[in-house]
């Protein structure tokens, strides 16, 4: 192993090595956290299954709304694609994401082969990802700076002084920044100058697709943040908490701009102790909001793993049978 392919891989080595470390460290926070601020857990567990059982399919249809939602961003980032596949991509995504450590950067390689097997070409699954993933950090930083505004200007802002809190918000600051800075018109010349035809090719074709259904993605992204402000309303509601939904959804845009970056599988930790650190200076009892963020959490993180694995295992079985089934017609 030549020098460069050492420091190569020492850096891989500690990178992902502070990434497994962080997982374990976020844990520890939230248990601090929720001790700290006197929430039990036997009392958080007899709360959320004291959840009616009314309550469910109504939740699980707000779940199932979001996720329509989020296919038509999908959709828009990558066209040609019909709702069930965007579905299919959301969940599959989600379940691997949720479920690994840095299942987030694994994800890409399920949602990989199964465009390629719809029989979409590179050029357009590399667009799809980076207008997708552009769209998606662009969305949630955007959205998530204007809720932490609001909530610390409208809310009750001067009793945020939670580490998490403040911290994820200076990242979504820089965050925010650096964004505006990669969509500058000066910076995408430079970076086509230098990359060539490739870049070039891949602004053309996101090109087309804002031209064509700019709105449609804008309009799905906020809807599908919107649809999860209403789930964890509802949730809250369930167990017979009544905050104002704009507080409600300003803690939804707060949560969902922390874990844009997810240290954890599917942002697991850092999410829950947003919700509740927000909800409980926003009044809640620790008890009835660490029940509330839970129960959001089940169908926002927990639930995703095995529908999204039952997609993956129903495309592998059909792309499988495809073969099989046309061979006798190419012989015929």
């Amino acid at each position: 192993m030549n020098p460069r392919e050492f420091v190569v891989a020492h850096r891989w080595v500690v990178r992902n090595g502070l990434l497994l470390l962080s997982i374990p460290a976020v844990l520890w926070l939230v248990v601090r956290t929720v001790a700290a601020m006197g929430a039990g857990w036997s009392q958080v567990g007899h709360t959320v299954l004291g959840l009616e059982l009314l309550w469910l399919p109504v939740l699980l249809l707000l779940w199932w709304a979001g996720h329509c939602a989020r296919a038509g961003q999908v959709s828009a980032c990558l066209p040609g694609i019909g709702l069930g596949r965007a579905l299919s991509l959301c969940f599959a995504g989600s379940a691997v994401a949720n479920s690994l450590p840095l299942g987030g950067a694994l994800s890409y390689g399920v949602s990989a082969a199964m465009i390629r097997s719809w029989g979409f070409d590179a050029r357009a699954m590399t667009s799809y990802f980076t207008l997708n993933q552009v769209s998606t950090v662009l969305l949630r930083v955007g959205f998530g700076a204007v809720s932490l505004t609001g909530f610390l200007l409208d809310g009750p802002g001067a009793e945020i002084a939670s580490a998490p809190v403040m911290i994820s918000a200076g990242a979504g600051v820089v965050l925010l920044v650096l964004c505006g800075i990669l969509a500058a018109g000066r910076v995408s010349r430079r970076i086509g100058e230098r990359a060539g035809a490739v870049v070039a090719a891949l602004r053309e074709d996101m090109g087309k697709a804002l031209r064509r259904s700019g709105l449609q993605l804008v309009l799905s992204g906020l809807g599908y943040m919107v649809l999860l402000g209403v789930l964890l309303d509802t949730c809250l509601l369930g167990l017979g908490v009544h905050q104002p939904f704009l507080l409600v959804l300003a803690v939804v845009g707060i949560e969902r701009m922390i874990t844009t970056v997810p240290l954890t599988p599917g942002g697991a930790g850092a999410a829950e102790l947003t919700i509740f650190t927000c909800l409980t200076a926003a009044g809640v009892t620790p008890t009835s909001a660490l029940a509330g963020a839970l129960l959001y959490r089940f169908f926002t993180f927990l639930l995703e793993i095995p529908v999204g694995a039952a997609v993956i295992v129903g495309w592998r079985l059909r792309h499988q049978a495809t073969p099989a089934l046309r061979a006798p017609a190419g012989r015929s």
